[in-house]
């Protein structure tokens, strides 16, 4: 039993098509509440450990242990007046944001997220070829910082949209062919290797302890994905002010802020799902969501670690990072994986 099963059997009385419709719809708004509270938890946490590493205090005015103070910044720049450029191109320049926070919405979605306890398996989308899926939609995010670099008519602006298309480029290619070499592996035990439950289901071993160089590989690309330190090459703030969000203010820059954030959160669930087991552990039938979370969560500790301790590296010094040294080595991952497979029957 699942969630979507347990919301179609309350409203099944409405026929078919109206209890589907009704059904994802709920699903759906409930999967936004508690990915945009995930995304702010995120948010919390990742001040107060910077603050830690820092040894600042952090957050502690608003709420108790400043725990409504994301909730205030929120309300603040909901009441901010939005800029617009007076040269801007209208269209892509509101689009852009919406683009990238729709992406990711869409994309915590497709994710399977294990047992949980009496409400069964939590997922929205169950597709046969999820993992297709999955990276067709993030590459709907690069194309906002796109379009926010290119119509805000500023020179910043437009070096950061650059950056982060030749960012976006050198290392969604090695990422791929690492999620290669697991559907590689997975159809071995699975005549679903594109279904991201099946690809789960299907592990023995982690398969981040079966490919490790796989795991270092897809780690980094998913560090870039997320554009922070030491790979923000789109923003840049020393360099670029803001990079592609110079020219925005209020709620719309608060949508690609959040949309940093929530690739961090995606991505450490998306490391989980790959190479940590995911949602498998003992007495699995009702605790898969937990053991999901806490290896997510450990993943975002190393995540927001590696952030608060490196440095911006040069651009062209991080290009060639993907393609002499990223992609070679995915390579070998690939052949690595498929040796085992045909060989050794992992």
């Amino acid at each position: 039993m699942s969630l979507l099963s347990r919301t179609y059997s309350i409203f099944s009385i409405l026929g078919y098509y109206a209890s589907t419709f009704i059904t994802y719809l709920i699903d759906s708004i409930i999967l936004l509440l508690v990915a945009a509270v995930a995304i702010i938890l995120t948010i919390y946490f990742f001040r107060k450990y910077m603050a830690r590493v820092q040894l600042r205090i952090g957050p502690n005015r608003v709420g108790k242990y400043g725990t409504l103070q994301l909730i205030a910044d929120a309300l603040k720049l909901m009441g901010k007046e939005s800029i617009l450029p007076r040269l801007r191109d209208d269209l892509p320049y509101k689009v852009a944001p919406i683009l990238v926070f729709t992406g990711l919405m869409i994309a915590f979605s497709l994710l399977p997220y294990g047992s949980f306890f009496w409400i069964g398996d939590v997922f929205i989308s169950n597709s046969g070829v999820g993992i297709i899926l999955l990276f067709a939609v993030l590459a709907i995010m690069p194309i906002g910082e796109l379009l926010a670099g290119i119509s805000s008519h500023n020179k910043y602006s437009l070096t950061g949209a650059l950056r982060s298309v030749a960012k976006d480029i050198s290392f969604e290619v090695p990422m791929m062919i690492s999620v290669l070499a697991i559907v590689v592996m997975a159809s071995a035990r699975t005549p679903e290797s594109l279904n991201i439950a099946s690809v789960v289901s299907s592990e023995i071993l982690p398969y981040g302890i079966l490919q490790p160089l796989g795991l270092f590989v897809f780690y980094i690309g998913m560090i870039a994905r997320a554009s922070y330190s030491p790979f923000d090459m789109g923003e840049s703030e020393s360099e670029l002010v803001s990079g592609y969000s110079t020219e925005y203010s209020g709620m719309r820059f608060g949508l690609f802020y959040v949309g940093m954030f929530g690739t961090i959160l995606l991505g450490s669930f998306i490391v989980s799902l790959f190479y940590l087991g995911g949602y498998n552990g003992p007495y699995q039938w009702n605790l898969g969501l937990i053991y999901l979370l806490i290896k997510a969560v450990v993943v975002i500790v190393i995540s927001f670690t590696v952030w608060l301790t490196m440095p911006r590296i040069r651009i062209d010094k991080f290009v060639n990072l993907g393609w002499k040294y990223l992609f070679p080595i995915s390579v070998i991952n690939l052949i690595l994986a498929g040796f085992l497979t045909l060989y050794l029957g992992w």
